[in-house]
């Protein structure tokens, strides 16, 4: 089984992904290309966050949105192969690449990637308000690169797709809320799923 935990930076989705795997005893992995690479590459997990960063450089210089998506989303089939085999938690999943790239021009890429099973078995999607996020990010690390950008979350149809496509989401509004309150809302929800299977 792989859980996807969604949603921008700041909205607690890497603390909470954490506590979950420790739970329910899953591994938990962050950016699933680089696990890719660093098994194509039979190389060092450093060495393959190397080669990844020197890749999105190019990526994010060079590459059309729809390239984009699809270098993200193909590490999602290829992380496919291990569902059988693996309990995971991914940090980030295809509900938070739609959220930065998904719109009417790339729509139909993402359809092909949950109709391949991009999407796993269910999204734990984290929201919160601009202004929270930011000073969430800024207690973690006053010189976080994310806080010289914008840092706005896209206005898209993020939940409309996700409805239409009938993905398995669950919503969490993580404004206000403590990380232990976060986490005991996850928890039971995915009581509530595991007791049902």
């Amino acid at each position: 089984m792989i859980i996807t935990i969604d949603g921008y930076d700041g909205t607690g989705k890497t603390t909470l992904a954490k506590r979950l795997a420790e739970k329910y005893n899953f591994e938990y992995l962050d950016k699933p290309f680089i696990k890719m690479i660093q098994v194509e590459n039979n190389c060092s997990y450093e060495e393959a966050v190397q080669i990844a960063e020197s890749r999105e450089r190019e990526l994010y210089a060079h590459a059309t949105r729809e390239e984009k998506v699809r270098f993200y989303c193909n590490a999602f089939l290829w992380l496919k192969n291990f569902e059988n085999e693996h309990n995971i938690f991914l940090d980030r999943g295809i509900l938070t690449t739609y959220a930065v790239f998904g719109d009417s021009e790339t729509e139909s890429v993402f359809d092909y990637y949950v109709d391949n099973g991009g999407f796993f078995d269910l999204s734990l999607y984290l929201v919160a308000a601009d202004e929270e996020r930011v000073r969430r990010i800024y207690e973690n690390d006053p010189n976080d690169p994310d806080l010289k950008h914008p840092v706005k979350w896209r206005v898209n149809n993020l939940e409309e797709y996700a409805v239409s496509r009938n993905l398995n989401f669950y919503k969490i509004d993580t404004n206000g809320r403590k990380p232990d309150q976060v986490y005991e809302e996850a928890v039971k929800i995915l009581d509530k799923l595991f007791a049902s299977e």
